[in-house]
């Protein structure tokens, strides 16, 4: 059984869109799965993200979440915001960490 993690409210013209993640959990496949909730901006969506541990299934979910964000018209338009800033403050799908040169 899943639950209401963590969520984020950001600010857009048609009022507060929410970022919704539920508390990871171990599937029966052995990996770790994290689901997630897009409300209020246009049709409400959601999936979920697989990691090897919660950690990453959570992480993963944030990172999907912020690709959805940045792609919707809202976004492209400058007009969805989080603390009034457009940096909407959740991991790129574009971190991938250090290089391994480094």
């Amino acid at each position: 059984m899943t639950e209401l993690f963590v969520e984020r409210s950001f600010q857009a013209p048609n009022g507060q869109v929410l970022a919704r993640f539920e508390r990871p959990y171990l599937a029966p496949g052995g990996e770790y799965r994290c689901r997630w909730r897009i409300v209020g901006l246009g049709a409400d969506r959601g999936k979920e993200t697989a990691g090897i541990d919660s950690v990453q299934a959570l992480m993963l979910a944030m990172k999907v979440v912020q690709a959805e964000l940045s792609e919707s018209d809202e976004y492209k338009a400058g007009k969805l915001t989080y603390l009034e800033q457009t940096d909407l403050d959740l991991p790129s799908l574009y971190d991938a960490g250090p290089s391994p040169t480094e």
